[in-house]
Parts: structure tokens; C-alpha cells; sequence
């Protein structure tokens, strides 16, 4: 029965939930409030130091009922800071993520704001700008334009010829004229009484023929009849009001009405012509002519190559003469996106202003629904918006879309009479699977779309440039995932989860080459069955090679860490975050935790610094925390009011009162830390005597004026310049059984007796630590005391020492006892490594 000693050399493999002999070196049974380090090994977490208490404009609180079920979302911003903010019922409120300041929003499309929980909304913040899509609405498209047919007609003289007759037939009524000159057009068409004979002008012989008509009372000529003459061309309008004929260009009045009219004259009946709403070609359209005088040019009998045409004159004040002709859109149909069924924006329009509008989505600027077809979200409900290759796109049901190339808000063809690369890009997933997209993650492959049973890559065949005709879309894996929780990229990565009954999974997926499938690695499988279902959101530090689970209306947030070195993995954790009140949401913004969460009856923001590591003391200044003190909701003393100190003595109860910035939890002992104020590094500090001193403190509230505090026994008030108050919170680490492992083996010995004699820990800079033990069929943890060694302290100072070895006696067999590492003291804990010894007997076999 050999004495046997064996090295867990860190505790940096996380939770496992695989049997005690089967779990590797470094991993642990659980881990509550855990961070692990590949330079300081496994740290008691940051505490989280308390920012703010969300208030209204007015300073009072949110209460609970207020915000309850609010939709959480966070606009990420690097130097012009970052900000909070809450959809509840129509109202949109936005804090800031630093101090929690109130910022003005002026909410000036309420009626958007529809929807009734936190899912029906999705936010994509740009810059300046916040996209909020509510997901429960349909997308339409505007009214469809109305015009009256054949209410205008053009006369286009194209020869002229002297003898030549020229018929026009108005309402089956002819009016005919010979050309007496064949110089020009002007004398065919021109009103001018006194230059040549007016009988031969045909603008004089058609108003005396509807003049004519008006008197007879023809109801077919009844109304305002309008008569434009221009050098090549004879416009003539119809509209509603008093019989009457007008040839000096006034504005039309009263409705169009429509009218027949035919033309016919010189050889072969071409040399005068007549249209009114559409030519064959865009040839014989006259050279002059009103501004806004609208054609479709039809050329051949198909629809597809159709295009319509609108007149522009040069001269923007009598809006009439030389001009040229524009593209323009199909009178009869949508001009355009309804913008009140469209996402939105919330835009920042000042460092505490805010205002919520409808996006100015850009008008239809040509065709018809055929040559500029409708988008294939209209109709449908849009899930997810993005930005992508200068384009902004969106998702709806099993379809993608991108709009114009660099016009963001451009969702139509620039033109019916060709396709060009910036038009816009619609794609439909084809698929054997019921597919509705629900969001996106750009990638230098090209841009991943995640489905709740698919997942998809859209990139282009033969650049790098997403045009009409290059973009392809092809299937990429078929996991499942959870529709609502987005997925992270996290670094070269993405990672998503999948919820499945009683639990949930996160899965990793690393794009390779084009035709390559990718890889999709389950790195939650350690821990099965270990991440509730109830995980409803995700946020990632790249940086730190950290991704956060967020499980909102819990208290309760779990933390994946890994640490690459450029070839390999080597680590991965999981560990648990136990938080005061419930969570709300979560985001890592800046290597910083930002936690909204809520207790009694208000709502605070609450920030953990990721890479508070335990290097140094933790300091105070007049309103601020530095380092890492161990303290949850750590904030400062603060005056309730200007004429009430912040630190206060109850000479009569001989207590200290500290008031909070917030309510404190009630039924929940709290934590008053002395810690080294700013203005004492490094300088003698008389009134500091004791840094590091802790107690524990009580919450009150004052009657009479509503104060909250937390009540000390004794006198501090000279020490509140360095006061620190906060909850202090369980940091665990539940230890698997000890099983003997051979030299580069990861087999344990499970067959073989062993009994442990004691566990020797190794730690970094630690304050103080328990040691509990669990016998076996007992539901008791015990503290089982270290053995003390003879040591220094330097006096007055922080019970923290900067390296140590705990030596833990325990004589018991492996499978007879459990151990656990606890501290729920405000101080830091960083864990190196362990060893154990023992007595092993292989029971006299061999081990081959």
C-alpha cells in the first residue's frame, strides 16, 4: 500500500457534470461565482459595484409594476458612451449606461410601439441610430396611386407640308384644316390672331368646333377644355367646371375627365399624330412640352418592358416649354413603403437626447409591380433587421432582402430599363425544411442567416460584391436553435443556443472555406443538463474569450471562458454567477458587465469589471470604487438630502447609519467594508487604521422621511471617507472525488482502494477561505479547519495574503466524504492548484 501524491495543477476545466472519474484534471463538481484565469488560476468574481437607480425625469423611481415586463435593449457606443434603454407599453425610456442619467425621448410614433413582450421586438444599433423592429406587425406598402385615362392628349405634328390636310376627331366631332405654309410647325398650332389667316390655324379651329359643341349643348363637350401649344405639339386638357375653352396656359382646375380623340393627315395619314397616356416608343414624344406631363412607353406588347416617362421643363416657374423627359414611376400604382408598418428609428440627437420617429424610406422612383416588383417582406411580418456590404437588410419569414447599395433607406430599382449592380438583392431560402429567419451574423465567408432548425450563408460567386446577379444563398448546417435568443460572434466564431426540454445547449460554429461544410461543435456537453431552459439571452467579450448566459427573472448568470493560444483550446470553463435581485438583462459592454436587475419595488444598474483581477487594493473616492472590492450592489455613502450627512452616528442606539443611493433588500445582511480612500495612497491615514475591517450591517429605513440605510454597532463616522457598503456573496468550489490517475494517463483508477490523508492548496492573492466537508449520506457540509502555520502580517493592513498553502487534513477513503472551497467574506480568492496524498492500494493486481 505505496504513500501516493498527485497534482491538480489548476482549476481552470469549469463545471463538469460527468462522473467523478471521468472528469479531467482542473474540473470541478460546481461553481458558484467563479472566473477563471490562465495567469492568476480560478478568482472569486468582481464584485458588482452599483451605478444607478433608474428614475423618471422628475427623479423619482421606476417602481417594479412600471417596468414589469419591459422589452431591454442596449445602444453600444465607444467614446460618445453607451446607453440603456426600455420599450414598456408605447413608451420608449433611455438611461445612461455610466451614471444612469435620464435622457428626453421624444416618442413621435407611439403608435408602433404595439407590442405586448420583450420577444416582439428587435433592435439593431448603428452609430447614432437604434432600428426597432416590432415584429407582430405586417408590412404594407402605401395606397396605390389613381389617375383618370385619356383626361390628356398630345397632338405631335411630324412633317408639315403646304396643301397637306390635317384632321383631328374630338368626341367623334372632326375639326380640319389645310396648311397654307410649309415653314413651320408654329403656324399649325400656335394661337397668334393677326399673324396669318386663323382658319388655317388648327388650336383656333379645334376651339371653335368644342365651342360649337358647347353651344349646341353636346354633353360630350362639356366642362373645361384646355388648349397648350407648343412648337411641335398641341396638348389639350379636360377637366371638370364651366363650359369653357382656355388657350392661355392656366393652371388646370376642377377633376380630369377623359375624351376620345384620333388624328390623321398628310401621306399615308403619319404626318399628324396623336397619344395620350403611353407612346410605342420614346421616339415620338414631342421635344416640349408641361411639367409633370406623365407617359408610359409601352415599345413591344410585353409588360416587362414597359417604363414611364415624366416631363421636367427647365424653367421651375411657368413649368412649361423646353424640358427633358425623366423616368418616373407608374401612376396607378404604390409610390412607396408605408412607413408607419416599417421598423423605426431612435435616434440620438444629443448627448441626452433622443427621438423616435418613422424612417424616411425612400419613395419608388420607377416602373410598375412588375418592372419594380414589390419587396417579399410586404405583407408578411419582418423579424430582424442588419446592415451588410453598404446595404441595410432585412429579414422576413424564408426571405432575405437588401436594399439599394449605399442608399440605406432605398428599398426599389432605380430604373425599369435596366438592371445595375446597386439594385436591390431578394432571396428566398430554398429549402425541405420549414424555414422562418430570425437573425444574422456577418462573416468573412460571406453573411450567416440563423433559422430555428437551419442555418444559411449568403456570399457572392465571383466577388466580393453582392449584386443582383451574383448573390447566392446555400445551405450551411441544420442545428436547431432558439428563434428568440440572437446569436454572438465571438471573435472568429459564432456561437448560438438550442433549447431543448428541461435544459440548454450552446453550440459553437466556425465557418471555413466556401465549399466546405463548417464546424459546429456542442461546447456546452460538459455540462448537460446543467443550463436551464430557461436562458433567454447571450453576450460576448472576444477579448476575454468570454461568453455570458443570461437567464432574465433569475439571479442567476453562467459564464463560458476559454483561452486559445493560436493553435489550441487550453482551457474551458463553466461557472455560475449568483447576482442580488433579479436580472432583467445583461450586456458586456467595454470588458464590463452591465447588469439591469430589479428588487423591492425599483430597478438599478450595476456594473462587474471583467478584468478586476486581484493585483491590487481596492480604493474609494468621494463617489467612486476602485478595484476589485468583493462586495455585490458596492457603492459609496451618498446624502440623502443636503442637510443630512452621508455617515451619520445614533448617539441614543449607538449606531452608525450609512444611507444607500438605493432600497436596500430586505431580510438581507449586507457588508460594511473600510477600505484605503484615493487620498490616502501612499500617505500616512490616521482615521484608516484598520483598512480592510469589515462588519456586517442591517437595513433600515427611516420613518417619517423614507430614507433607506444600513445600521452599523458603534461609531465610524470619522472612517467614512473610506466606507464601502454592499452585500457580500458565496463564492464555491465543490470538489469531484479523488481518484488515482497515472503519469500521462486520463484514466482514473476507480477499482483501486485510496484513502486521502490531507489536501494541500495552493493560492495567489486570497483572503480569508473555508473548508467545508460533506460526509458520505450526509446532507451536512462541516468546516473542517487548516492546519495553521507560523507566519507574518504586516499590521494594520487587509487580511490578504499574497501566496499561501492551505494544508487541509482529511484520513477518510475517496468515496466516503465530499470537500468544498468556500468564501463569503468581501476579499479576493484565487485558487492556483491542489494537491492531494494518500495511501493507494491496486488490491494486488497488476496494473498493465
Amino acid at each position: 500500500m505505496p504513500a501516493v501524491t498527485q497534482l491538480i495543477p489548476n482549476f481552470l476545466g469549469g463545471v463538469s457534470r460527468q462522473n467523478d472519474d471521468k472528469k479531467l484534471l482542473g474540473q470541478v463538481t460546481e461553481c458558484i461565482n467563479g472566473y477563471p484565469d490562465p495567469t492568476y488560476g480560478l478568482l472569486k468574481r468582481p464584485g458588482m459595484k452599483h451605478t444607478a437607480v433608474l428614475k423618471k425625469a422628475n427623479g423619482t423611481a421606476f417602481t417594479k409594476s412600471e417596468l414589469d415586463g419591459a422589452s431591454w435593449f442596449f445602444i453600444e457606443r465607444d467614446a460618445a458612451g453607451s446607453y440603456i434603454g426600455a420599450i414598456k407599453g408605447a413608451n420608449i425610456y433611455v438611461w445612461t449606461a455610466a451614471d444612469g442619467t435620464w435622457c428626453t425621448v421624444t416618442n413621435n410614433a407611439s403608435s408602433y410601439l404595439t407590442g405586448t413582450t420583450k420577444n416582439d421586438y428587435h433592435f439593431r444599433s448603428i452609430q447614432d441610430t437604434t432600428i426597432i423592429t416590432n415584429k407582430t406587425i405586417t408590412a404594407a406598402m402605401q395606397a396605390s396611386g389613381t389617375y383618370i385615362a385619356k383626361s390628356v392628349a398630345t397632338l405631335k405634328l411630324n412633317t408639315l407640308v403646304e396643301t397637306y390636310v390635317y384632321t383631328v376627331t374630338i368626341q367623334h366631332v372632326e375639326a380640319s384644316v389645310t396648311s397654307q405654309n410649309s415653314t413651320t410647325f408654329d403656324d399649325m398650332l400656335l394661337y397668334d390672331s393677326g399673324s396669318v389667316n386663323t382658319n388655317h390655324h388648327l388650336v383656333d379651329k379645334i376651339k371653335e368646333i368644342i365651342e360649337a359643341q358647347h353651344t349646341a349643348g353636346n354633353a360630350d363637350f362639356a366642362g373645361r377644355w384646355y388648349l397648350e401649344g407648343y412648337p411641335d405639339s398641341l396638348v389639350i386638357k379636360r377637366s371638370t367646371g364651366a363650359n369653357a375653352v382656355i388657350t392661355d396656359y392656366s393652371a388646370v382646375t376642377g377633376t380630369p375627365v377623359a375624351f376620345d380623340i384620333d388624328a390623321k393627315g398628310g401621306l399615308n395619314n403619319v404626318a399628324i399624330e396623336v397619344f395620350q397616356d403611353d407612346v410605342s416608343d420614346v421616339t415620338k414624344l414631342p421635344l416640349e412640352s408641361f411639367g409633370g406631363h406623365h407617359v408610359t412607353v409601352s415599345n413591344t406588347t410585353n409588360a416587362e418592358d414597359d417604363y414611364h416617362l415624366q416631363f421636367i421643363a427647365y424653367d421651375s416657374t411657368l413649368n412649361r416649354g423646353r424640358g427633358y423627359w425623366e423616368e418616373t414611376v407608374a401612376r396607378d400604382v404604390s409610390p412607396g413603403l408605408n412607413a408607419s408598418t416599417m421598423p423605426h428609428q431612435l435616434e440620438n440627437t444629443g448627448a441626452l437626447t433622443f427621438a423616435f420617429n418613422t424612417i424616411p424610406w425612400e419613395a419608388r422612383q420607377a416602373g410598375n409591380d412588375v418592372t419594380s416588383p414589390l419587396p417579399s417582406f410586404i405583407g408578411k411580418k419582418i423579424t430582424t433587421t442588419f446592415f451588410y456590404s453598404n446595404r441595410f437588410g432585412l429579414l422576413s419569414q424564408d426571405n432575405v432582402f437588401f436594399g439599394v447599395a449605399n442608399d440605406s433607406y432605398n428599398f426599389f430599382v432605380k430604373s425599369a430599363l435596366t438592371q445595375i449592380a446597386s439594385d436591390p438583392i431578394d432571396l428566398n431560402v430554398a429549402s425541405i425544411r420549414p424555414v422562418t429567419l430570425s437573425d444574422v451574423l456577418p462573416s468573412p465567408q460571406g453573411l450567416m442567416l440563423f433559422s430555428e432548425r437551419q442555418q444559411f450563408q449568403v456570399l457572392a460567386t465571383d466577388s466580393s460584391t453582392l449584386t443582383p446577379t451574383t448573390t447566392i444563398i446555400r445551405a450551411l448546417s441544420n442545428y436547431e436553435m432558439a428563434p428568440n435568443i440572437s446569436p454572438v460572434d465571438v471573435g472568429v466564431t459564432a456561437a448560438f443556443i438550442n433549447r431543448v426540454p428541461g435544459y440548454s445547449k450552446l453550440f459553437s460554429l466556425q465557418l471555413r472555406d466556401v465549399e466546405q461544410n463548417p464546424i459546429v461543435v456542442d461546447i456546452s456537453k460538459v455540462v448537460l443538463e446543467w443550463l436551464p431552459d430557461t436562458i433567454d439571452d447571450l453576450s460576448v467579450s472576444p477579448q476575454n474569450s468570454a461568453i455570458l448566459l443570461i437567464d432574465t427573472n433569475t439571479s442567476y448568470l453562467y459564464l463560458y471562458r476559454f483561452y486559445n493560444n493560436g493553435e489550441k483550446d487550453l482551457f474551458q470553463a463553466w461557472t455560475k454567477w449568483q447576482l442580488p435581485g433579479t436580472i432583467q438583462s445583461a450586456k458586456i459592454i467595454n470588458d464590463s458587465v452591465v447588469i439591469i436587475s430589479q428588487h423591492e419595488d425599483e430597478y438599478t444598474i450595476g456594473n462587474i469589471i471583467l478584468d478586476e483581477i486581484p493585483t491590487g487594493s481596492s480604493e474609494v473616492g468621494a463617489t467612486s470604487i476602485s478595484g476589485n472590492t468583493c462586495l455585490d450592489m458596492a457603492t459609496r455613502p451618498v446624502k440623502p438630502h443636503s442637510s443630512v450627512n452621508a455617515v451619520v452616528y445614533d448617539t441614543t442606539n449607538e449606531v452608525t447609519k450609512i444611507y444607500t443611493p438605493y432600497t436596500p433588500i430586505q431580510q438581507k445582511e449586507a457588508i460594511m467594508l473600510l477600505s484605503i480612500p484615493e487620498a490616502d495612497v501612499g500617505l500616512p491615514a490616521a482615521v484608516d487604521a484598520d483598512a480592510g475591517f469589515y462588519l456586517t450591517a442591517t437595513e433600515r429605513t427611516e420613518i417619517g422621511t423614507g430614507y433607506h440605510y444600513f445600521e452599523v454597532k458603534g461609531d465610524y463616522t470619522s472612517y467614512a471617507d473610506g466606507i464601502v457598503i454592499g452585500y457580500g456573496y458565496d463564492f464555491e468550489v465543490t470538489l469531484p472525488k479523488f481518484f488515482y490517475k497515472k503519469r500521462d494517463s486520463i484514466t482514473s483508477d476507480y477499482t483501486a482502494t485510496l484513502t486521502i490523508s490531507r489536501v494541500i492548496f495552493s493560492i495567489g492573492r486570497t483572503g480569508p477561505i473555508l473548508f467545508k466537508v460533506k460526509a458520505g449520506g450526509s446532507d451536512e457540509w462541516k468546516n473542517v479547519e487548516y492546519v495553521t502555520d507560523a507566519n507574518t502580517y504586516i499590521a494594520d493592513s487587509s487580511p490578504i495574503a499574497q501566496e499561501h498553502q492551505f494544508t487541509i487534513p482529511i484520513h477518510q477513503r475517496n468515496t466516503n466524504f465530499e470537500l468544498k472551497v468556500t468564501s463569503n467574506f468581501p476579499y479576493p480568492v484565487s485558487l492556483v492548484s491542489m494537491t492531494w496524498e494518500g495511501i493507494y492500494s491496486p488490491r494486488f493486481y497488476r496494473r498493465t
